[in-house]
């Protein structure tokens, strides 16, 4: 008999006593052991580690198995059904072992994202490496903590389709935000999607990346873009929004579509007519236009109208219209400063995106 096997022997005798002190040394001997045989263990001898470890530690308290999950976690070769055991434990057991251990493979990893708390599943998108088969679990069940920490691990893989469910829950979720924006990963066009809805800084950084874009990325950027508004496009209608559809194509196709009439239709509070009325003479989509106006975004506004040509007065007028609140008049000369400050080609670059949603999106005629 060998030596580990000798020793192994004792342990297995040491399994049989009746209390937890003595069960609690036989523990600590065989995890000693399992350690100090790395290199002559044989894989039976592995084996019967395992089957020793989760008897033993079946009846061990919570502290006890903290310990040994700790001091199992970024071992190659820790038992596998044990750290399995450790992994489905009460979290504060399970913590080292889901964010560091080696053993826990993707199979067993997408099961316990499935199985368990979300205090397990954030801790698995904290690994030094998620698969895209994870990633996609997580994006699926995770909360809010989880997408999080998901999004700010850089190890972390996301493939395309978990990309785009990412962005759909990003977009009424400021707290998601910074996760999608700074992430290196985000397709383009997914990223541009983000560019209404964050806040100065987070665009600024969209308009960074949007600047370092060649070409021919941008045009398949475009086409997945805009595939991916085709795919979406059929929403529901109100009877209002397709009553005010009708009204602007007939304004449109009777050359009537100018700034007077948004104006007209703003102050005589047929608000549905004049979002579709902005977005057919700025070139955008109606939701992207509807969330600009509803959020009173300013910064935003300028955008549009400056990627647009709108002149500088008009979007003074719409500013006052749709953002000023009871000061709006006293605003008019900050309203036009921030028109001014806005970079024209920066501005037109970040909107061939948006005019893509547009143009891929249901004809107003249609709807």
């Amino acid at each position: 008999m060998s030596a580990v096997g000798s020793r192994f022997t004792k342990l297995l005798d040491l399994a049989k006593a009746p209390t937890s002190e003595k069960r609690r040394e036989l523990l600590r001997e065989a995890t000693d052991l399992f350690f100090e045989t790395a290199d002559v263990r044989t894989s039976r001898e592995t084996g019967l580690f395992d089957d020793v470890l989760r008897t033993v530690a079946r009846e061990m308290q919570e502290q006890v198995l903290v310990e040994l999950a700790e001091r199992f976690a970024d071992a190659a070769d820790a038992p596998t059904q044990l750290m399995h055991d450790l992994a489905a434990s009460a979290f504060v057991v399970a913590e080292p072992v889901l964010k560091r251990s080696p053993v826990l493979k993707e199979d067993a990893l997408v099961k316990l994202v499935n199985q368990q708390s979300q205090s397990h599943i954030r801790a698995i998108a904290q690994r030094d490496t998620v698969s895209p088969r994870v990633s996609d679990a997580i994006v699926t069940v995770g909360d809010d903590d989880a997408l999080e920490s998901l999004l700010q691990n850089a190890g972390a893989v996301i493939d395309r389709h978990a990309m785009e469910r990412v962005v759909d829950r990003a977009r009424d979720n400021v707290r998601l935000h910074p996760g999608v924006v700074n992430r290196a990963d985000v397709p383009i066009d997914l990223l541009n999607e983000m560019y209404f809805v964050v806040e100065k800084k987070l665009r600024a950084a969209i308009m960074e990346r949007n600047a370092a874009v060649d070409p021919a990325e941008l045009d398949e950027a475009l086409s997945r873009a805009r595939a991916r508004v085709q795919a979406r496009s059929e929403t529901a209608m109100t009877d209002d929004r397709r009553a005010a559809i009708k009204l602007i194509d007939q304004k449109k196709r009777a050359g009537e579509l100018k700034p007077a009439l948004l104006v007209g239709l703003f102050r005589d509070k047929h608000y549905v007519a004049f979002t579709l009325g902005l977005a057919e003479i700025v070139g955008l989509d109606y939701d992207t236009t509807h969330t600009i106006v509803a959020r009173q975004d300013m910064e935003a506004l300028a955008m549009i109208c400056r990627a647009s040509n709108i002149e500088r007065p008009l979007f003074v007028t719409l500013a006052v219209l749709c953002c000023g609140g009871s000061d709006a008049m006293a605003q008019a000369e900050n309203y036009g400063k921030l028109y001014t400050a806005v970079p024209v080609e920066a501005a037109q670059r970040a909107m061939r995106f948006y005019k893509v949603r547009k143009s891929a999106a249901p004809s107003a005629a249609a709807a």
